[in-house]
């Protein structure tokens, strides 16, 4: 049996967490509560399994709680299907607290050690659907449930939705995969912030980052505006860049092109340069080491105000001045 607690890995979307218990158990032994921010799981009448339970441990991220699921196969693969909140965001680790259990990046990898798993498991275990309810959805993987499907291939669709009525009142298709990161979010401004243009998105296309744009035609009333999304840049091989990062807590572009900022759980922030004009062969990158280490070194958040980029630390400020880089 492998030494990790268990195995995980991620999509945009949400995090695969898949722990293969030392013993068989049927559902209605196991107790799994998940709220936004922690996890919560307990066995009864195993105390072989006592090392897996979990009492409030704290998640790396923010989750969807009502749509985080669990699954049981064959009694000993224990699967969580987390939801996140903020897709997009690339979780460094399943916990706050990092426990050195290392993502499986590669989903090929991830399926074939479900399958080495499944060898050790009894096929020949009834597992039952659990007669009480319990805090957290079941699926019986094995009758061929299925907590979602995913198309990979489906289109990217930019919708603009009233903030009173959450209709959708215009919306484009975006023919890229993926998504990869957004735009700093803006500074506060003193004019209406429907007279704003929607903030630019970066999107995977290969080993690339594409960068779409939207515009309200002229005119259009706030409430019933006609947006368009449109290709308004690339920032090469920031997709295969990005994907190396497993530290990676933040990521964004600058609106105006500029500028991509990745950043570390800590110390490190990575800038990326745009090319200078549309034959060049290569930009300009910097690795900006903040130092230190520990908890205190964390970096919770960052921000863009033209050329400085403000990095927000669990106990300190830091400020970047982006033209001497």
């Amino acid at each position: 049996m492998n030494s990790n607690p268990y195995y995980w890995t991620q999509t945009a979307t949400d995090v695969t967490v898949c722990i293969e218990l030392p013993v068989a158990v049927e559902a209605n032994q196991i107790f799994c509560e998940q709220t936004r921010s922690s996890l919560s799981l307990q066995f009864t009448n195993s105390a072989e399994c006592e090392s897996y339970t979990y009492n409030g441990k704290q998640y790396c991220n923010y989750i969807v709680a009502g749509e985080s699921v669990w699954t049981l196969e064959n009694g000993r693969l224990l699967t969580l299907y987390l939801q996140k909140e903020h897709e997009g965001m690339r979780w460094t680790s399943v916990f706050a607290y990092d426990d050195g259990v290392l993502e499986t990046i590669d989903p090929n990898e991830f399926a074939a050690i479900r399958e080495r798993l499944e060898k050790y498991t009894s096929s020949d275990l009834e597992v039952e659907t659990p007669s009480a309810p319990l805090m957290q959805p079941y699926i019986d993987q094995d009758s061929g449930g299925d907590p979602e499907q995913l198309d990979a291939e489906d289109p990217v669709v930019f919708s603009v939705r009233s903030w009173s009525t959450g209709q959708a009142d215009a919306s484009s298709v975006a023919g890229a995969p993926d998504w990869l990161c957004p735009a700093f979010p803006r500074a506060p401004q003193h004019h209406p912030a429907h007279l704003q243009q929607p903030l630019p998105v970066c999107l995977k296309f290969d080993v690339d980052g594409v960068v779409f744009g939207f515009e309200a035609s002229e005119g259009s009333l706030p409430m019933h505006a006609n947006v368009s999304a449109h290709h308004t840049g690339t920032f090469s091989a920031l997709s295969y860049i990005q994907a190396g990062k497993r530290e990676k807590r933040f990521a964004f572009i600058a609106s105006d092109m500029t500028v991509c900022v990745l950043a570390e759980t800590q110390r490190r922030v990575y800038i990326y340069h745009q090319v200078k004009h549309a034959n060049a062969s290569s930009a300009a990158q910097n690795l900006v080491d903040l130092g230190d280490s520990g908890g205190d070194a964390e970096l919770v958040g960052m921000q863009l105000f033209g050329e400085i980029l403000v990095v927000l630390r669990k106990h300190s400020l830091c400020f970047i001045d982006l033209s001497l880089c």
